[in-house]
């Protein structure tokens, strides 16, 4: 795994090379001063076909809802997408999900529903971080890769499926240990940013070859974990002005965008959604694409990063090599290469 001096030497050689991302010395693009292409739930393939069609049957919205798939998590790189998520459970001792660690050693498999939307193209955290580390490794200079995590323990009160384990502090202690195991100085933790109240992000350039975890949770599970934000490896998603706020989960960029706005020009990083549920892909509809990318919002997630040919249409989502510097906040002239 590269440590901080590898990373620095890297940059060195690669700002001598290829000129600043910038213009000016003085005036470096920071890392909320872009704006890079995600995916929504970056791991998931497509359900089992005999649980599509049960599901289609009794509820064919909500199968319609879960028709999408994704590329392994490197060919995402390949294609220029910076922004990934993550959905995993907690599971210490390997039994709730037989098979899935047993390799790793990870405790936190990954998929999006148990017993129904199950199929993921890398089967836990470990093994996930680790594609991703793997790709880092032999793209050094890349602009730094933001993870965002949902941690799944909802109950589905139906015959037959897995009950999940609640998560608690050893479980958020061991998600810790396992980002950083992978990901190691690569990772920009909350207290390198946070300093006296204040968000100061680094240089993109500083940050090169590097990675920003975010938990994507509210309610109990985030006030658990943020309770101690200046220790953990994950961004919180706190609400603007609490201590340990930095980044933001807003969804909706059609009623949200002056919000949304609001805080990207106030110094928040912020992951907004260009589609949901397949609605714009199966209806070519482009206007909340359009709004996300106006919004500033740095990471606009899609599931559409490729035409979305299934629904005949050619319904697509993309930034020139996946991403730009944030034209809310930089001059059209401002330059943002790898």
């Amino acid at each position: 795994m590269k440590t901080g001096c590898r990373v620095a030497a890297l940059l060195s050689v690669a700002v001598l090379v290829t000129g600043a991302s910038t213009t000016r010395a003085d005036d470096a693009l920071r890392l909320n001063e872009i704006q890079v292409l995600g995916s929504h739930n970056s791991y998931k393939l497509a359900m089992p076909a005999d649980n599509f069609a049960a599901l289609k049957a009794r509820n064919p919205t909500v199968a319609e809802s879960l028709e999408y798939a994704h590329l392994p998590l490197s060919e995402q790189l390949d294609l220029g997408l910076r922004k990934l998520e993550l959905d995993v459970f907690y599971d210490p001792d390997g039994s709730r999900f037989p098979g899935r660690t047993t390799l790793s050693g990870s405790r936190f498999p990954v998929l999006h529903v148990q017993n129904l939307d199950d199929r993921s193209s890398c089967p836990d955290l470990l093994t996930c971080l680790g594609e991703v580390a793997a790709w880092s490794s032999a793209h050094p200079t890349h602009v730094p890769i933001f993870i965002s995590f949902n941690a799944k323990d909802d109950v589905i009160d139906q015959p037959g499926f897995l009950v999940p384990l609640p998560f608690d502090e050893d479980a958020w202690l061991a998600m810790d240990a396992e980002i950083r195991a992978v990901l190691g100085e690569g990772l920009v933790e909350p207290r390198s940013v946070i300093r006296d109240g204040r968000r100061v992000w680094p240089t993109v350039d500083d940050v090169r070859g590097g990675f920003v975890t975010i938990l994507d949770e509210g309610g109990s599970k985030r006030a658990t974990y943020a309770g101690r934000w200046a220790e953990r490896a994950m961004f919180a998603t706190l609400p603007e002005g609490e201590p340990g706020a930095a980044i933001l989960i807003i969804n909706d960029p059609v009623a949200d965008f002056e919000r949304i706005q609001r805080l990207v020009r106030s110094g928040y990083i912020v992951r907004t959604r260009a589609d949901a549920d397949t609605r714009e892909a199966r209806s070519n509809d482009t206007h909340r694409r359009e709004k996300a990318f106006a919004s500033g919002a740095q990471l606009v997630s899609t599931d559409y990063y490729l035409p979305a040919s299934p629904f005949g249409t050619d319904y697509v989502v993309a930034l020139p090599d996946g991403m730009r510097c944030n034209p809310l906040l930089r001059p059209p002239s401002c330059q943002l290469t790898e």
